[in-house]
């Protein structure tokens, strides 16, 4: 008879484990809700293009600049910045910003930086919006992928 006891008795405290183990698994971990991810979506903002006199030669030696200031919550001024310089024979250019991925407006700067070589140039201030842009190559969690426009632009000669 003990013997019997002792197996019921054996028997009950499996199953109360069991069912205590799969009630704190199930409640501690829910599958229907989003989990808690800390960071912030990010995108590539890519702007490429051409820089050409207004004679449609490639202009070598300018300097471009990406910028879009914003203030942040604590009244601070900040400006996000990305550089490049155009490319000698082909006047090509390609400049990146990391920002949210949402409509951004960017201002980019073009600035002759080696003076008389390649004739001197009038510096060029333009913006570049990015209205409902489409991202590519995105890695499905925080980084959202690259977008791309492209800005050819004519330099005056300074006079």
């Amino acid at each position: 008879m003990k013997k019997l006891q002792f197996k019921v008795l054996k028997s009950y405290n499996a199953l109360i484990t069991l069912m205590l183990s799969f009630l704190g698994f199930s409640s501690s971990c829910d599958w229907l809700t989003p989990k808690a991810m800390y960071g912030t979506p990010t995108a590539d903002f890519l702007i490429k293009g051409k820089v050409e006199s207004k004679s449609n030669k490639p202009v070598a030696g300018i300097k471009v600049d990406i910028s879009k200031e914003f203030d942040t919550q604590e009244g601070q001024k900040l400006v996000l910045i990305g550089t490049s310089a155009s490319e000698a024979g082909t006047g090509a250019y390609l400049v990146k910003a990391n920002d949210f991925p949402d409509d951004q407006t960017f201002k980019v700067k073009f600035t002759d930086i080696d003076g008389a070589e390649n004739g001197e140039y009038e510096t060029l201030d333009t913006t570049v919006v990015f209205q409902n842009p489409k991202y590519s190559g995105g890695d499905g969690s925080w980084y959202h992928g690259k977008t791309e426009k492209e800005l050819n632009v004519k330099l005056k000669t300074k006079k």
